[in-house]
This record gives C-alpha cells, structure tokens and sequence, in this order.
C-alpha cells in the first residue's frame, strides 16, 4: 500500500481524533489527544509535530504520529505516537508509514544521527514491526517502556 502524510492541522484535527487502535493495543501507545497535547506543551522543551498518514487510494486517514525533534539539536529524532488505526492494520500502511517518515528524517534533518522510540514491553508486534527497520533495543527503560534506536 502507499501513504501520504500530511500535518494535522485545523482542516483535519477532528479526523485525526477518530483514529483507534484495537482494543488490546490501548495501553501501548497514547492516544492522538494526547500526542496533539505535546504537539501544544512541548514536554521538556521538544517540539512533537503531529503527522496524519492517508492511504493514497482512498485518500482516507489511516494512522498517526508525531515527529519529535530538540530544536537546538536535530542530531537526534524521535518517532512518538505511531500508530495505524484498527480499521486499516495488516494492510502494510504502517510499513510504509515508517518508510516515509525514515525519508523524511534524513531529507530535513540530514545532520540526524539516529532515530529514537519507545515500546511496551509487552508490545512484541510493535518491537518485531520496528526491528525489521534496523531498530534496536538500547537497554533503557524510560517511563516503564524499553527504548530502541537506530543508528543512521
């Protein structure tokens, strides 16, 4: 499948608050609320840009995520928030999602030496889904989560 990204802006903010994930997923990752909250507050002085992902097809959204990024520093990035909706998962649009946003890092960052995110531990699919990106753990533990990196 093929994606688009756009940011979340006044024309598609509500939109972006519809977007679920299954269930069982809840408490692996924040809710949009929640990102689009950081996006505003800016915890620890990061900027969280929130991104919506579209199906190309369709043009219809299918997922989320915030590009996080230290303004005085973008030697580092961060993914957070990443999610595809339950509707539209196992359709590769999070595959492509993640293509995209790597691309993303290296054409507007291209100082960025490596990309930073957090798991649940009890998340296997998403540790497995960003392993198959050269992720890896780094042995931190930031909020009861394991942190993963790759190294550009």
């Amino acid at each position: 499948m093929t994606i688009y990204t756009r940011p979340v802006t006044v024309d598609n903010w509500l939109e972006s608050l519809a977007l679920r994930v299954k269930p069982e997923q809840e408490s692996f990752v924040p809710s949009v609320a929640v990102s689009l909250a950081k996006a505003y507050v800016k915890p620890e002085g990061m900027n969280f840009d929130p991104i919506a992902i579209y199906a190309s097809d369709s043009h219809v959204m299918v997922g989320f995520y915030s590009f996080g990024y230290k303004p005085h520093d973008t030697r580092v990035c961060y993914v957070s928030g990443f999610l595809i909706d339950g509707r539209y998962q196992h359709r590769h649009y999070g595959r492509a999602a993640m293509r995209n946003y790597l691309e993303m890092v290296q054409a507007r960052y291209p100082n960025c030496e490596g990309v930073y995110l957090t798991v649940h531990p009890d998340n296997t699919a998403a540790e497995s889904f960003y392993s198959h990106f050269g992720f890896r753990k780094t042995g931190l533990v930031i909020d009861g989560e394991d942190g993963m990196a790759l190294i550009l």
